[in-house]
């Protein structure tokens, strides 16, 4: 699965330079620089190639009808299938091309719990046997054009400005790039790691097996004064198991 949708990722010659949202009347509107339209864009390049790894393992290709739903994609042989795959679409973007970045990887306090495994995903937690991430990370364009807001014809197509440039991909397992704190601001999220694209397509996470994450997270209380009393590092969890 892992080397057919990267391949076929790697594959789309133009996937990673689509400038603008054309309507019918073939006026172009520029992306711009806002972070969410850009992710979406690189989750709609992820669809196509996730579909046809469906249709290529004979699989059925389930999307959230709610919005803000886990995860993106979920792979499965029937509704009543016991390890559906989840691949969420994961997007940031980096200073350089060296640069040290993160993502969050979902709440820790919903579905990952037994008592709340069907709250804010599309099947119940335990209805899936495999956690991937397909991650973006780009490079913003500093120059004024890439905010433009003027509308284009599709023959300027080539003078639409591209708010992004050295899009790469990566796919992971969830855990293998998951660390041992909360993501940004107080979101309830996993943070992932902190490191460059080698690190996340090594997987250089902190947990040893996928059994000692979801304990992990199950356990990581929201706030400093609770983790105090409990842990808030994977040395301090497993200096307690």
């Amino acid at each position: 699965m892992k080397r057919f949708i990267l391949d076929g990722l790697n594959a789309i010659s133009n996937g990673y330079s689509i400038c603008g949202i054309a309507d019918r009347r073939g006026r172009v509107y520029p992306l711009g620089s806002d972070t969410k339209v850009i992710g979406a864009v690189f989750e709609l390049v992820s669809r196509q190639v996730v579909a046809a790894y469906a249709k290529h393992a004979g699989l059925i290709l389930k999307e959230p009808d709610k919005q803000n739903h886990y995860p993106d994609f979920t792979l499965m042989r029937d509704r009543n299938d016991r390890a559906k795959i989840a691949i969420d679409v994961k997007t940031t973007y980096r200073r350089t091309e060296r640069s040290a970045f993160s993502y969050t990887l979902g709440s820790y306090t919903s579905y990952i719990n037994p008592a709340t495994e069907s709250k804010n995903i599309v099947f119940p937690y335990s209805d899936y046997g495999e956690h991937w991430v397909i991650g973006f990370v780009y490079r913003r364009r500093s120059d004024k054009r890439s905010g433009d807001s003027g509308v284009y014809t599709i023959d300027q197509i080539d003078d639409v400005p591209l708010p992004f440039d050295d899009a790469a991909v990566f796919m992971q397992e969830k855990r293998r790039i998951a660390g041992d704190k909360a993501g940004s601001g107080n979101t309830a999220n996993i943070g992932s790691i902190t490191g460059d694209l080698d690190d996340f397509v090594s997987g250089k996470g902190v947990f040893d097996s996928e059994d000692e994450f979801i304990r992990y997270w199950r356990g990581y209380q929201r706030t400093k004064i609770a983790r105090g009393k409990a842990y808030g590092t994977i040395d301090g969890f497993r200096s307690m198991t």
